[in-house]
């Protein structure tokens, strides 16, 4: 898979924040307990796990309980 340059900025000094200019289709992968702030037409979907599988992560754990 190949991945380009990140659009991001960094503001501010003792309290910064990161500004990331996504394209279309592209995601956003945070930490649990972070804030996060978007522009309106962006749509906000929590998932658990750590972003690396498309499954959910208690799902996927339950599917292999079975096996």
């Amino acid at each position: 898979m190949r991945s380009h340059e990140i659009d991001y900025e960094i503001i501010g000094h003792d309290i910064q924040v990161i500004e990331v200019e996504l394209d279309p289709q592209e995601t956003v992968i945070a930490e649990a307990g972070a804030m996060n702030y978007m522009e309106e037409g962006i749509r906000f979907e929590a998932k658990m796990g750590d972003g690396s599988s498309s499954e959910g992560g208690v799902m996927r754990l339950l599917k292999g309980v079975g096996k």
